[in-house]
């Protein structure tokens, strides 16, 4: 039986499948799996060093410098958002339209979100004005917006956010106390560069904004699920970065215990997005 959710945005259990890009494996990404195969130890919650030293190499390529206490890795993209909006609390905001797995992981932690409208010259971010009023409107009706999630390479959309929108947008933000989460999956995918410029929101916010990537996106296979994210400087960012670490190691420990990691990379291999 297919249960939906409260709220009447359709099936919360299931979803479409991940479509698959229809690129072949690289051999080079190929070998790189089959060198791991003899190694059967279990990964730490969080990454072990050497999947962190990588992932810290990854961000310094982008230009977003980090550390390997300021990155973690899971199974999916969606395991980290569950993770971060866990850790974080209050209510949730969205662009809409935006990616379809943001949405349910916060009403899976019972958490209210709210849907802005986008400017009319690209997706994945919030107009402004529309963040600046559906903050004020929630608090006034009592709630307690504190995350805003966002994409500058939009995935529903097929736009990329240009600089000074995005920057209109994270002052509004920040303005505001929200905490953001830029999800930057598509980042490594083809725009046009000469058109538009990508800029992401830990440029501009570099104490409020935390970064995800899900590699399963223009990195690795469909079936191959891994992500990361980049957590932002300071205290604030050192308390986040403890409190995902914590409930990723809640979601199921490391060696495919029932209930742990495997169930999890399996679930997050029928996310749609």
């Amino acid at each position: 039986m297919r249960r939906t959710d409260p709220e009447g945005h359709g099936p919360v259990r299931y979803g479409p499948p991940l479509p698959d890009d229809g690129l072949p494996v690289l051999p080079e990404l190929s070998a790189v799996l089959a060198a791991a195969a003899a190694r059967g130890g279990s990964e730490p919650v969080g990454g072990g060093s050497g999947l962190l030293d990588a992932a810290c190499g990854y961000w310094a390529r982008r230009g977003l410098s980090a550390g390997p206490e300021r990155v973690v890795a899971a199974p999916c993209a969606p395991s980290l958002l569950l993770a971060l909006t866990a850790a974080l609390g209050g209510d949730v905001l969205v662009p809409r339209p935006c990616a379809a797995w943001w949405a349910p992981y916060a009403r899976l932690l019972g958490r209210p979100v709210f849907h802005v409208a986008t400017p009319a010259e690209c997706g994945g971010v919030p107009d402004p004005y529309a963040l600046l009023e559906t903050v004020r409107r929630v608090r006034d009706e009592g709630g307690d917006p504190r995350l805003l999630v966002l994409s500058v390479a939009d995935d529903p959309t097929a736009t990329v956010a240009p600089p000074e929108v995005l920057h209109e947008a994270v002052e509004a933000a920040a303005d505001e106390g929200l905490h953001l989460i830029s999800d930057e999956t598509w980042r490594d995918t083809v725009h046009a560069p000469h058109d538009t410029m990508w800029l992401s929101p830990a440029e501009t916010l570099p104490d409020r904004v935390t970064v995800v990537t899900d590699l399963a996106g223009a990195l690795l296979p469909p079936g191959w699920p891994a992500a990361i994210a980049r957590f932002p400087e300071g205290d604030a960012g050192d308390g986040l970065h403890a409190r995902v670490l914590d409930v990723l190691t809640a979601l199921g420990r490391p060696g495919g215990r029932p209930g742990g990691r495997r169930g999890l990379l399996r679930g997050c291999r029928n996310r749609s997005r």
